[in-house]
């Protein structure tokens, strides 16, 4: 795992968008690849903490953090199912007392995924909110308090 660099904004772009597609194949797809690229040089430079997981030299997947929220998690489907996410997220949460995040309803691998890390659903929309109009689900984790030493 590293931090992610100003020269990766093509890459996660990339990912990005073959993740989404190959998961959510009923997304509207609202974004050229040239905005997306561009996105993500703001994302970059934005607050947001951004972390890859390399296989081969390559972003194998993401996460993109602010305190308290989770804004990405993706993986590319190349990379399904070899705990690239899984390492991610528990990163993220070992670094948080409590963490959010919005996915999408019809996302079940997500919000499987999700749940299985100890998140549970806070509020489901209609989607109005969201760029995609498309129902979605706020999930929300709390660390385990600590027992006293």
């Amino acid at each position: 795992m590293r931090n992610a660099r100003p020269g990766d904004a093509e890459a996660l772009a990339r990912l990005h968008r073959e993740a989404r597609a190959a998961a959510m194949p009923w997304l509207p797809i609202l974004h050229t690849p040239e905005e997306d690229h561009a996105f993500f040089e703001t994302v970059l430079s934005g607050p947001s903490q951004l972390t890859i997981c390399e296989a081969d030299s390559q972003p194998a997947a993401f996460i993109a953090t602010r305190p308290g929220w989770i804004d990405h998690l993706y993986v590319a489907p190349a990379h399904w199912r070899r705990g690239y996410g899984r390492r991610l997220l528990s990163f993220t949460q070992a670094m948080q007392g409590g963490l959010q995040l919005w996915t999408f309803q019809d996302n079940t691998a997500a919000r499987s995924f999700y749940a299985a890390h100890g998140f549970r659903e806070a509020e489901l929309t209609d989607g109005a909110n969201n760029e995609e109009r498309t129902p979605d689900v706020r999930l929300v984790w709390t660390a385990p308090a600590s027992p006293l030493a």
